[in-house]
């Protein structure tokens, strides 16, 4: 029976001899109360020891060499800030892998221990050659525009940050990638519309009002210069026409009276003052005719009464009849020699494509009203609207790479900066900049959109690594770098921080202007695994074997 059960019968009550109820006494209560409770408290008193123990023990177990006294090995230390055994931490014993030479700061390139004017920083197998091609193009990408700095006081680049192997690594899902050299392109990108090169276009009106008598083009029609698009009766072309004539007939006769009177004047057969009065005539007349002549010519109708003079007036009224007119619509008109000679021809100014054509025959125009717009297609304009903040370096002649948004798998259309705007626009503080852009074939569309690429610097052999290697990490760019004897067995599998000067970024991979040699291996995808425990060791996570005066 248990303890509580003997205590329960104890508080019983009890019957005498005689009968009588025995009540215990209050000695008797109190040491049957305390054996009740007293397994309580020692199940109390047991957790309380334990939690003692497990506080000063840091609850760990005992090694098992303390518990059995055996001789079984201890499990390996680890340091904690850098993730690998203790005894193999470069970081914490550099006495392992020693450091290099410290060559400091780098004022041309804007890095740390710069692998251009100390080649031997590079992890490579042997010191490379720093060709003056490389230096030329770091010099020339430094100077074109500003680049992200590094902070002189960035220490970054002490660091190493070590795995515990090669399987750790790819445990870690870290890859590797290669510095390599490749052609790149930086531009100041742009939105810009297609437009028709103005100064290759030609917006065409009657020069005298009238009636539409005849329309010869349609829109999309190709055309060239001299071509006939529409033909406009008009009465005062008809009159203009009998001018001239009335005045190269009068011309001819003051001419031929002036020349009968001259040699008798100058022999004495008639008085001088005629001849002089028959000289002031044909000069007058001559002023008609010029007169005549030049407002033909300003209709558009050219003609020279010197190639007239000497033709019969007949053979004179039928060329003027058809003025302007090319010889298959002369033929066609020559049984309409009223209406013919009323005609005035609106003709094409240069080689292109009719792209609006507004009249209808017997509709009644005016000297306003544009008739016909004709463009040469050949040649259109782009207009980029660039930030003011590029537009500082856009120079005339730069090439420009257009890609319309409706052809993006095509290749790109070509052409040259020809005009920069000296003014930002109102709304859109943009500064618009016009590129002179070839047409081949005839396939681009006027008001089509795309963007454009103005190019600042075309460079053949650029330094790069994929985008993902390259981390900011407060004021310094870094990319950590895999040690050059990383692959040799027993060599601790560790990669250098190294701070590097980045350029401009293409597709996914970032330009290195400064801090990084072709054939060096990186770490690119996942590279944030090592960024995160460079962080962790700047944040100072110590260990043992970490602590002041270890080595």
């Amino acid at each position: 029976m248990s303890a509580a059960t003997h205590a329960h019968d104890a508080m019983k009550l009890t019957t005498s001899a005689d009968g009588a109820v025995e009540r215990p006494t209050p000695q008797q209560s109190t040491r049957q109360r305390f054996v009740a409770v007293l397994p309580t408290l020692a199940v109390i008193c047991t957790l309380a020891g334990l939690g003692v123990w497990g506080h000063f023990t840091h609850w760990s177990l005992p090694k098992f060499s303390a518990l059995f006294g055996g001789s079984a090995p201890d499990a390996t230390e680890w340091c904690k800030a850098h993730n690998v055994p203790e005894a193999e931490c470069i970081e914490c014993n550099p006495q392992l892998v020693k450091r290099g030479p410290d060559y400091g700061w780098c004022k041309v390139h804007g890095v740390a221990q710069c692998p251009f004017e100390h080649p031997e920083v590079a992890e490579l197998a042997s010191a490379p050659v720093v060709s003056s091609d490389t230096l030329a193009r770091a010099e020339q990408a430094l100077a074109l525009r500003p680049r992200p700095e590094n902070d002189r006081r960035c220490t970054l680049h002490t660091h190493r940050i070590q795995f515990a192997s090669n399987e750790a690594l790819e445990k870690a899902g870290v890859d590797i990638n290669v510095v390599r050299q490749r052609a790149l392109v930086e531009a100041v990108v742009a939105n810009g519309e297609v437009v028709y090169d103005e100064t290759r276009m030609a917006h065409l009106s009657t020069r005298v009002p009238g009636t539409v008598w005849r329309v010869d083009r349609q829109v999309g029609d190709r055309v060239k210069a001299g071509d006939v698009l529409a033909l406009i009766d008009a009465a005062e072309v008809g009159r203009l026409k009998s001018e001239f004539l009335q005045a190269i007939a009068q011309y001819r006769l003051r001419q031929t009276n002036y020349e009968r009177l001259a040699p008798l004047a100058a022999d004495g057969s008639i008085p001088g003052r005629q001849a002089r009065e028959a000289n002031s005539a044909f000069q007058e007349g001559q002023i008609r005719l010029l007169g005549a002549q030049q407002a033909l010519v300003n209709l558009g109708l050219a003609v020279e009464y010197h190639e007239l003079a000497e033709l019969p007036t007949d053979e004179i009224a039928r060329r003027i009849q058809f003025l302007g007119l090319p010889d298959s619509m002369s033929s066609e008109f020559a049984t309409h020699s009223t209406t013919s000679n009323l005609l005035l021809p609106i003709v094409a100014p240069l080689d292109g494509v009719v792209v609006q054509r507004e009249p209808v025959p017997g509709e009644v125009v005016a000297t306003t009203t544009v008739l016909f717009t004709v463009a040469d297609i050949d040649r259109l304009w782009l207009i980029l609207n660039v930030r003011q903040e590029d537009a500082a370096y856009v120079k005339l002649g730069q090439a420009v790479k257009f890609q319309p948004d409706d052809r993006e798998n095509a290749a790109a259309l070509e052409g040259n900066v020809a005009w920069i705007s000296t003014a930002a626009d109102d709304e859109t503080r943009t500064v618009k900049v016009r590129v002179d852009l070839p047409n081949p074939g005839l396939s681009m569309r006027v008001n089509t959109f795309g963007t454009g690429r103005i190019i600042l610097r075309n460079e053949p052999a650029a330094i790069v690594v994929p985008s993902e290697a390259v981390h900011r990490d407060g004021a310094c760019s870094i990319v950590f770098v895999r040690d050059r004897n990383y692959l040799q067995p027993q060599s601790p599998k560790f990669f250098h921080v190294r701070t590097v000067r980045v350029g401009v970024q293409d597709g996914g991979d970032t330009e290195i202007i400064a801090g990084l040699l072709p054939g060096e291996v990186i770490a690119s995808k996942n590279s944030v695994v090592l960024e995160a425990q460079l962080l962790k060791s700047k944040l100072g996570a110590g260990c043992g074997c970490c602590a002041p005066g270890h080595e």
